[in-house]
């Protein structure tokens, strides 16, 4: 993911106001709350919404609206630049939508929040900040009334594989077994009694970091007592999995763009590991079943799924980071896609990404679960199906799919007919 800069760099139609007043010169903070992007409004001191200078005032059903007067369904992005905002705040210019750009680091938020409906933040587990706000703000948000995304069902859950056992096991969903012990006489216990192979986890984690194939008592039990000792790095080392990073590596050409990618890379390290605590106070261990060299992917957005599926890395029993993904439909099983379905509507999510093994008794489980994924990697999925399991081909922005949603619903509460937005391509 790209580090942050200027607010609307490489974003169309992001213009300056409010820049100054906004005074945000710590390079945390990714937004320039304020600024006006195509319809976008500046929230002025009397708290009227006014706006831009030359820019056309319009409501997101594309109708003029007056001065000084909040518009129904104004909609607010925390803009990172590198993340899903990217791409909302060039399709809201697509489709003529009113969005506010705001800076939920701010201690004013709720005023920024002012006149609008909605609240868009694509918040990742690699960014400490982002990781202490959103779980703050989000649910306040939503308590305000605003249509949230992600909503609290949606990302409560996120980057937190214990929470994801709980929750899976409550919903009855067909998930890989696991167990979870906050006690460390109780997990020894477990120990000396369970079978082995067993795959060690830590909650948080994500391309296969933190996951290890735990071959017998011993190594379970070296683990345990450092989980109820000196703990975890939350990110590991900088060495971690180092063949991973390697290969990664490999594919940068150019002396200059590879000592960026590695200075990027510790940086990043450096920030997660300082900024959020070790992990340490309880153990997880997941089933092991050796698996057919590959998973399967399905990002479930409203209505849609799209899949992909991931070949182990050579010589692991991981997927996740392997970078061997093929897009083929008919390569998805469509019990996986039904599952899919079927367990995102027991969650009631807006979006949620599952990651498939084969069960015991090849069956498909769930390994976990994220609203977060790689953009590029879904858009390169060639369609979706519907809740039929009919399949439309093309090639979808998941941005996309996900700003038509916050907009149907937007449409629904107002009980107006939904837009029809223009088709991602």
């Amino acid at each position: 993911m790209a580090e942050s800069g200027d607010a609307g760099a490489g974003v169309p139609g992001v213009a300056a106001a409010g820049r100054d007043a906004a005074g945000l010169g710590d390079e945390r903070h990714s937004v320039l709350a304020g600024d006006a992007v195509f319809g976008v409004h500046v929230l002025a001191g009397d708290g009227l919404v006014r706006p831009a200078a030359g820019l056309r005032r319009r409501t997101h059903r594309g109708r003029p609206a007056a001065v000084g007067v909040e518009v129904c369904n104004m909609i607010a992005i925390h803009h990172t630049p590198g993340s899903f905002s990217d791409r909302w705040l060039a399709y809201a210019r697509q489709l003529g939508c009113d969005v506010r750009v705001v800076d939920a680091y701010r201690p004013d938020i709720f005023d920024q929040l002012r006149g609008c409906t909605a609240l868009l933040w694509h918040w990742e587990h690699w960014r400490p900040d982002a990781v202490a706000a959103a779980r703050r703000i989000l649910p306040a948000a939503e308590h305000r009334g605003l249509l949230v995304f992600p909503d609290m069902k949606t990302c409560w859950h996120y980057d937190d594989k214990a929470a994801q056992k709980y929750l899976l096991e409550a919903v009855g969903a067909p998930a890989m077994p696991a167990v979870v012990f906050y006690d460390e006489d109780a997990a020894l216990r477990w120990a000396a009694e369970a079978e082995f192979p067993k795959v060690f986890k830590l909650a948080c984690g994500a391309g296969g970091r933190n996951v290890r194939l735990v071959r017998s008592p011993r190594q379970a039990r070296a683990l345990i007592r450092r989980a109820f000792g000196r703990g975890f790095r939350p990110f590991g080392g900088v060495f971690s999995d180092g063949r991973t990073r390697l290969r990664a590596l490999g594919k940068v050409s150019g002396v200059g763009p590879k000592v960026r990618k590695i200075r990027d890379y510790v940086r990043k390290v450096h920030r997660v590991n300082s900024g959020l605590p070790r992990q340490r106070g309880y153990v997880y261990f997941q089933d092991y079943v050796p698996q057919p060299g590959c998973d399967v992917r399905v990002i479930i957005i409203g209505d849609r799924a799209l899949a992909c599926l991931r070949e182990t890395r050579p010589g692991d029993f991981r997927a996740s980071g392997s970078g061997r993904i093929f897009y083929e439909p008919q390569r998805i099983p469509l019990d996986y896609v039904r599952t899919a379905f079927e367990v995102a509507d027991r969650l009631a999510t807006q979006c949620i990404g599952f990651d498939f093994l084969v069960g015991p008794a090849g069956e498909p489980v769930i390994g976990e679960i994220s609203y977060c994924f790689p953009s590029a990697g879904i858009y390169a999925c060639q369609g979706y199906w519907d809740r039929q399991l009919r399949h439309t081909p093309g090639h979808h922005h998941p941005e996309d799919l996900i700003f038509d949603d916050v907009l149907a619903e937007l449409s629904k509460r107002a009980g107006q007919e939904p837009d029809t937005a223009c088709a991602s391509s």
